[in-house]
């Protein structure tokens, strides 16, 4: 099963740089894509992230040790999988 993480930006640039760069996590989180949204007159940048079920569940205990404001994104992409 697939899921999509979109992280804000500030959350996943957080992540990452308290991700070792040797970890599997650190993999999956350099294939995310920047993509944007509107946001009142502005613009709002997010990272999404496609990875299957087990690497989300990886990201999430990572996160939780290193990164805990990151968990909600990650709890609501394994919560709504997605249909890719």
């Amino acid at each position: 099963m697939k899921v999509t993480i979109e992280f804000p930006l500030e959350r996943y640039n957080r992540l990452r740089n308290k991700c070792d760069e040797s970890s599997p996590e650190f993999s999956v989180l350099m294939n995310g894509c920047i993509d944007r949204r509107p946001k009142g007159n502005d613009f709002e940048r997010f990272i999404e992230i496609l990875c299957d079920k087990k690497q989300a569940e990886a990201l999430l205990d990572l996160a939780t040790r290193i990164c805990p404001e990151a968990v909600p994104a990650i709890k609501r992409a394994l919560k709504f999988p997605s249909d890719h």
